[in-house]
């Protein structure tokens, strides 16, 4: 056959080793004529008889032919290689996309089930944000009430004397719903009791002087620490007798009647505190008090909400 009559088959789909039956390895000279002559008693004329196929015969000539030639065998392998690697890349493909399918299919079924437990957790955790928020609104109920009761309790009186001791402010007793509430409070208000005490100490330090101030402008100092001579004690013509000693005036600073050479850079002026700055200063530090645990609850229902 010729070879412009072989280039057909040089691009042939069928595999030419496997039609003589010889490994694409071992294709030698030797070899290909030991694999043609033992394949030709399947399709020579001769040996078949009346079953004789001259299309097989003829593709088992063009077979021989093709690969007995050495340029046309390279072309033949070239082809059949890119035939073989096509094939193995489809295979793969379909592989993987057998696999992407198998696993699709595998999710939605486990979608299915996922979905209701999905659900059931989406209602749980619902639940438990309604019983937080809940339990939030209750507690801000408690603590507006906490804080209404303290702002409306009375503000202590200031003392004229400075001898005479505070009165205690009376203690009113928790309700049921803010007694939670006061119990986590409670250095808050001992923080507000302390700052309490000071102010009275403050004042009650502030009519001493005053006092003193006084005594020494009339001429007769009594120390407030001195024992006092008690009324009971004296008899009626003791006390028209009795004088009280005056004390040299130690201090160097003017008396009543001289004019100061400078102005003071402090005044302790008697007009200077009045009755209601005690109170009014107790309203502020409530006032203050009060904003600073209304930021202390805002922060930790916030903190609580983040959880």
């Amino acid at each position: 056959m010729a070879n412009n009559d072989l280039l057909k088959w040089v691009t042939s789909d069928v595999d030419f080793y496997e039609l003589l039956g010889i490994a694409f390895e071992n294709c030698s000279e030797s070899e290909l004529r030991r694999a043609y002559r033992k394949t030709a008693l399947k399709y020579h004329p001769d040996k078949v008889g009346k079953n004789f196929d001259p299309e097989k015969y003829e593709l088992f000539q063009a077979a021989n032919d093709v690969l007995s030639d050495p340029e046309l065998k390279a072309k033949y392998d070239g082809h059949r290689q890119a035939k073989l690697q096509r094939q193995r890349a489809n295979e793969l493909f379909e592989g993987k996309r057998r696999q992407m399918k198998e696993d699709l299919e595998a999710r939605e079924r486990g979608g299915a089930t996922a979905g209701v437990k999905r659900s059931r957790e989406d209602d749980e955790m619902q639940q438990e944000l309604r019983k937080l928020a809940e339990e939030g609104r209750k507690r801000r109920a408690a603590r507006a009430s906490m804080m209404a009761e303290t702002a409306s309790s009375p503000a202590p009186v200031p003392r004229k004397e400075a001898t005479q001791e505070p009165v205690k402010e009376p203690v009113e007793e928790p309700t049921k719903e803010g007694s939670a509430a006061i119990t986590e409070d409670q250095p808050e208000e001992d923080e507000i009791e302390r700052l309490e005490r000071r102010i009275r100490e403050a004042e009650q330090a502030k009519a001493k002087r005053k006092a003193e101030k006084k005594a020494r402008k009339s001429g007769i100092f009594v120390p407030s620490d001195s024992p006092a001579v008690p009324e009971a004690g004296l008899k009626m013509a003791d006390r028209d007798t009795f004088t009280p000693i005056k004390r040299p005036d130690i201090f160097k600073g003017p008396k009543a009647d001289e004019k100061p050479s400078a102005s003071p850079k402090f005044s302790f002026s008697p007009s200077t505190p009045k009755k209601n700055d005690f109170a009014a200063t107790m309203a502020r530090l409530r006032a203050a008090e009060k904003q600073r645990i209304e930021e202390d609850i805002l922060q930790k229902e916030a903190a609580e909400t983040v959880k």
